[in-house]
């Protein structure tokens, strides 16, 4: 779902979603106030018909209800469009808190809203609005904060508490996109970057090629010698991969043995010799148990590559990057190869 309106529309439409929203008792944040922003509009019968209902007091209206009607009528499918939502939503909250300050509130009200948003931070499920929405408190309180001698302690006693949230959840959003064993990114950063490169690469006629890696005959590693000592090879091939790409490159634990790599602006020969090189490095190496000092027995990994093209969706480049790493185990593992038709 997109917003193509300006900031006049946007204060036009808050201004009658604000009060709406505090008659029915809704509490004031990013799900509920997209609701009610949307129902205002009256692009989707369907929802109006439901909020009609609430508004009637016909149905109930909880944080269940809630949840369940932005997914089914504003959230659409995909992390790029999530994260275009959440952005919007969190801009037009702006909006009605900086509405909130020019109608002339009273101050006392205001920092209850104040308060009452930041309780609701500490049990929302979104880091992405959480982070953004904190952001957007945070600058509002520190302008009103400015202008009111009277109220500026109490409302700075809240703006600290809010800091405090942020840079906690800026830290709980980096453990959420990180795999805790390899230290590289997890399924989730790699999703949602893949669907991001598709975007800038069809603005930016950028070349971007994804590579899978998986790690030959790593059940039978593990079933050999344990888990401590599958994890340290999973350790050992992402250093491999970690050092081979810098940059705007990810490198992301894809799941289990498998890892997979976005490479941006780099030659499709080019990507077939780094590639080549990681194998090597990794089939080179002479790894040891390092409680023991016991072969390990020789490591290889299969690699299949292939790059986007003008038309594709980010699940259609993972698929034939896919098709070549099986077609590499295939043709005997240890191997590259750049998906055919």
């Amino acid at each position: 779902m997109q917003y193509q309106q300006d900031v006049a529309q946007a204060q036009e439409i808050a201004r009658l979603v604000f009060p709406l929203m505090t008659r029915l008792g809704i509490p004031m944040n990013p799900v509920n106030y997209a609701l009610w922003y949307e129902y205002q509009l009256g692009r989707m019968e369907e929802l109006v018909t439901a909020l009609d209902k609430i508004q009637c007091g016909d149905e109930p209206y909880d944080p269940e209800r809630a949840k369940a009607l932005f997914l089914r009528y504003v959230a659409t499918p995909g992390v790029e469009a999530l994260e275009r939502i959440e952005s919007e939503v969190c801009r037009l909250l702006a909006d009605v808190v900086q509405i909130v300050i020019d109608t002339g509130l009273d101050l006392g009200k205001y920092s209850n809203l104040l308060q009452s948003c930041s309780t609701r931070l500490e049990s929302a499920d979104d880091l992405r609005s959480i982070r953004k929405l904190v952001a957007t408190l945070k600058s509002d309180t520190g302008r009103v904060a400015e202008s009111s001698q009277q109220t500026a302690g109490t409302l700075k006693a809240h703006a600290d508490e809010i800091d405090l949230l942020r840079a906690e959840l800026d830290r709980v959003r980096q453990e959420a996109v990180k795999d805790p064993l390899t230290g590289l990114a997890n399924r989730r950063a790699f999703d949602e970057r893949l669907a991001e490169s598709l975007d800038d690469s069809l603005q930016q006629l950028s070349k971007i090629c994804l590579l899978m890696v998986d790690i030959d005959h790593f059940k039978k590693i593990n079933d050999e010698h344990g888990h401590q000592i599958g994890d340290k090879i999973l350790q050992y091939v992402s250093s491999v991969l970690k050092k081979n790409f810098k940059g705007k490159d990810l490198v992301a634990r894809f799941g289990g043995d498998e890892f997979a790599v976005i490479v941006e602006n780099a030659p499709i020969a080019g990507v077939q010799r780094v590639a080549e090189t990681i194998r090597e490095q990794v089939s080179d190496s002479t790894l040891k148990r390092t409680d023991t000092g016991e072969p390990l027995g020789k490591v290889t990994v299969s690699i299949g590559y292939d790059c986007l093209k003008p038309d594709d969706r980010p699940g259609d480049v993972l698929k034939r990057a896919d098709k070549a790493l099986y077609t590499a185990k295939q043709n005997g593992r240890n191997r590259v190869e750049l998906f055919r038709r």
